[in-house]
């Protein structure tokens, strides 16, 4: 009986040994670290090599590349076994037809329950509502030295550069030009280095500065200005100092966004701003995004707005949502979004999830049991669970902005309608009509 058992045992782990192996539907990336160190830390790199087999997917293969890795997240590298990791080249190579960069990540999306659709999604959708920058992400397999690791997703880093965000460099530690370029982070971390302020309603604020990183005293000065330039805007200021220096369009994009993915973290960390410097004595305007961290999204299925009594603090946009001019701007991009995009964008959502679904299920097998594991086994019913929540929330919305106003300025090719001379406009939280440059209420009186 015994002798019974052991061989019983001896099946079953060839069997998941068996089953935990590459798909062949992805590419395959494999990091070989010297002497097979392993990667277990987020401030040290490891060096090692770097190759890429595109199977049958149509990328270009990279051959053995050096390349230093190391841990990237916070509670996900510390509450997951299956780590995500920071990749930087030797130099700049094209990666799965992404731009060439050193820099880029290897996301493992360990703690996304819902197919591992999550991130994905929220990209699909900024992409769709044409945000400055997205980041590209392609699916792929994962092998670190010999051993399968399942599925992760190799992802462009939030960096500035002239095909991510694209604005000047600015050195670390310069004395002149400090008003840009910058790239900066609402964060949830406390960093050495951050500017901290205090939002109107009593909330600290930790802005993390991620392009230049290490500030001179002028560098530090500046970005105080300004963070504390744009808070105190938010709460007093005209419409006009408040949308000279934030750009209304991108604000009024990146929170759709999050509106959509109902992520209760939007506003809170990994919140991106970014600035280009000023020129000819005029001041550049700060863009929010890129989007980048939807891990929870959908994780409270409240209907209500992300801000009001959120999972985690979120900051400045509750205050934002109360401009009228924001109001219109949001309107406007989700007319666009239901009008013309909502369709493809569940379609495109759709064939990431069909070519992801044979590697989710191996990544099943390699992870099952390991802490704070997401089971995506069973892919049908997670892949429709996804669907479940993002349609609710689309109801949702629409349940409250109905169609939305069309912009005045939205371009008839891509509707193939012909030209409107009247539009819905927001004043003073009310609606009413543009019609042939006069104002109507919706009722129809003229008001001037």
């Amino acid at each position: 009986m015994k002798r019974f058992f052991f061989i019983l045992s001896l099946l079953s782990a060839v069997i998941i040994t068996k089953a935990a192996e590459i798909t062949g539907t992805l590419p395959v990336v494999y990091i070989t670290t010297t002497n097979n160190a392993a990667i277990d830390s987020k401030e040290v790199y490891v060096t090692g090599t770097l190759r890429i087999d595109p199977l049958s997917t149509g990328y270009d293969a990279l051959d053995n590349t050096t390349a230093q890795f190391k841990g990237r997240g916070n509670w996900t590298w510390n509450g997951f076994d299956k780590k995500s990791y920071r990749i930087k080249l030797d130099s700049k190579q094209k990666v799965l037809g992404m731009p060439g960069n050193k820099h880029w990540c290897l996301m493992a999306h360990a703690d996304d329950n819902l197919g591992f659709l999550r991130n994905k999604a929220g990209f699909i959708i900024s992409e769709h509502l044409g945000m400055r920058w997205t980041p590209r992400t392609v699916p792929v397999e994962l092998v670190i030295n010999g051993k399968y690791q399942g599925l992760y997703f190799l992802t462009e880093h939030v960096r500035v550069g002239s095909k991510r965000v694209n604005v000047t460099e600015q050195e670390d530690q310069a004395t002149d030009s400090v008003s840009g370029g910058w790239l900066v982070e609402i964060d949830n971390y406390w960093e050495e280095g951050n500017i901290e302020l205090y939002e109107g309603n009593g909330q600290k604020i930790m802005i993390t500065p991620k392009v230049p990183e290490i500030l001179s005293d002028a560098q530090r000065t500046y970005l105080g200005q300004q963070m504390s330039g744009l808070n105190n805007a938010l709460y007093g200021a005209s419409a006009s100092t408040l949308f000279g220096m934030l750009n209304l369009e991108e604000a009024a994009k990146f929170y759709l966004v999050q509106e959509i993915m109902e992520d209760c973290e939007s506003y809170h960390g990994s919140c991106y701003l970014y600035k280009e410097r000023d020129r000819n004595g005029q001041q550049a305007q700060w863009f929010f995004g890129p989007v980048w961290d939807f891990g929870n999204a959908y994780m409270r299925r409240q209907e209500t707005w992300i801000y009001n009594n959120p999972t985690f603090a979120q900051y400045w946009i509750g205050q934002l949502a109360t401009w009228p001019e924001f109001q219109q701007a949001v309107k406007e991009q989700w007319w666009i979004f239901y009008h013309t995009q909502k369709d493809s964008v569940r379609t495109a959502i759709m064939e990431f999830a069909n070519t992801i679904e044979s590697a989710a299920q191996q990544d099943a097998e390699v992870w099952r049991g390991t802490q704070n594991y997401c089971d995506n086994s069973n892919y049908t019913d997670v892949r429709d669970r996804f669907f479940r929540r993002i349609d609710w929330r689309i109801g949702w919305l629409y349940s409250q902005w109905g169609e939305g106003i069309r912009p005045v300025t939205w371009d008839i090719e891509n509707t193939q309608e012909e030209p409107s001379r009247e539009r819905k406009i927001l004043r003073d939280g009310q609606l009413y009509i543009e019609r042939d440059g006069r104002i109507y209420t919706v009722q129809g009186s003229l008001v001037h």
